[in-house]
């Protein structure tokens, strides 16, 4: 192309220009991608594997849903990742899902209804998949109670308009002053409806199986009794290579910035100066490499294989219900601390102040505890923790306690005066040669 003489590209178009290219992603080329629904034990999620991923990672003996699509895959380079283009309306790979073992053993996968169930609600706990023949009658009993839900808060709804209603008009016929003023309209003496928050999908059939710890290939056969080309992809399913109890440990004097303490070698620390809340949480000990690659098989970052990871198994809350906190001191037995809910309450008044206090659920009344823990008041001088059931520790919650004595508040300002001590000294030493 010609241009006029002295003309110059601005640099700011070109650089634009360049960096427009290299953002652009590369064709798509269509291929065969599984798309299992995999969990880390607290919630379910639908993850891509095109060939490029690599091994499929899975939680051992965790439902897993295994999917296949024929779909086009393209690179994007900003954040180096292979993407599949799963456009509305695409329909899984048409097949039988197998399962083959170290020792070449075959398992067919038979599709089966399921669901994913959210006790909670949506974001609020842990997730469940629900599979099998119970999975209709699940989804209908659901859908019958939260129906009825719905229908008592709509006639909760519609009681409190109607004396709204009724409240209004004795006003106006009160505000005329009237010889005989009738009675006002009786309190409400129902309580409000609690709201019903679970949440279930609806029911799909697909191919559901809970794999133990082990190396497998996946494959998909087709009708023709041949394996599907592209379908054989090696599949990992690791186990946690420990267990334990952890601790969310909440300060009294700021317990909306907690601390967690998950392996059993780690040392609480305490300055002894107000209480603390021990929460426990099941947790496992898993491979920090395989498990970060659980949800994003295509992370670039590269982990060292020998680190691990602790994470927390709500699934597995049912352990430590009921368990009490252990105290002793130096092989001493100082009792023990049951679990027990509390509430924060907002101290009126412009200090914005708070007190925990014991939480006592009300007949009727919709209101929860905050959190629930073990309370460990600041004039209990334990060494040693440890969560027990029938008297006997569970293992890996063994904590040891340590007060230390933080510096002091003047200290802290000791680097600030640093520049200005060395200046007064320099301006001395000054004075001294004149």
């Amino acid at each position: 192309m010609n241009m006029p003489k002295g003309f110059r590209i601005p640099t700011l178009i070109l650089l634009a220009a360049l960096c427009s290219g290299a953002a652009t992603a590369a064709q798509a080329d269509e291929q065969l991608v599984y798309r299992p629904l995999v969990t880390d034990g607290t919630e379910y999620r639908r993850v891509a594997y095109p060939k490029e991923a690599g091994t499929l990672l899975v939680l051992a003996s965790s439902e897993v849903v295994f999917e296949a699509y024929r779909v086009p895959v393209s690179y994007w380079p900003i954040t180096r990742e292979y993407l599949a283009d799963f456009t509305a309306g695409t329909a899984p790979v048409e097949g039988t899902v197998e399962i083959v073992d170290s020792a070449g053993s075959v398992t067919t996968i038979e599709p089966v209804p399921y669901l994913t169930w959210h006790a909670d609600g949506v974001g609020a706990g842990p997730m469940k998949l629900i599979s099998g023949e119970e999975t209709q009658a699940f989804y209908d009993d659901y859908v019958a109670k939260a129906r009825d839900a719905a229908e008592k808060i709509k006639e909760y709804q519609r009681i409190v308009a109607e004396r709204q209603a009724a409240v209004e008009a004795w006003l106006k016929i009160a505000a005329e002053r009237p010889p005989t003023l009738p009675k006002p309209p009786p309190e409400l003496t129902i309580a409000e409806p609690e709201p019903y928050r679970a949440y279930a999908s609806e029911p799909r059939i697909s191919a559901v199986t809970a794999l133990p710890e082990g190396r497998y290939t996946v494959q998909l056969r087709g009708a023709d009794g041949d394996i599907v080309a592209g379908s054989e992809r090696v599949l990992v399913s690791f186990a946690p290579r420990a267990e334990a109890v952890g601790y969310v440990l909440r300060p009294e004097d700021r317990w909306t910035r907690p601390l967690v303490t998950f392996a059993p070698d780690e040392t609480v620390y305490t300055t002894g100066k107000t209480d603390l809340f021990l929460q426990p949480v099941p947790v496992a000990e898993y491979e920090a490499n395989q498990f970060t690659r659980l949800f994003r098989p295509q992370s670039v970052e590269a982990t060292d294989p020998s680190l691990t990871v602790w994470v927390p198994r709500p699934q597995d809350r049912e352990l430590v219900a009921g368990a009490e906190l252990a105290l002793s001191a130096e092989g001493a037995d100082l009792g023990a601390l049951a679990q027990t809910p509390y509430r924060v309450s907002q101290l009126p008044g412009a200090a914005r102040g708070y007190e925990i206090e014991e939480f006592t659920p009300l007949a009727g009344a919709a209101l929860e505890p905050d959190f629930v823990a073990m309370r460990l008041t600041q004039d209990v001088e334990a060494t040693e923790v440890a969560l027990t059931t029938d008297g006997a520790p569970l293992p890996g919650s063994e904590r040891q306690i340590r007060s230390v004595t933080p510096p002091s508040g003047a200290l802290l300002f000791l680097p600030a005066l640093l520049p200005l001590a060395i200046g007064v000294a320099l301006r001395l030493r000054r004075r001294g040669r004149r």
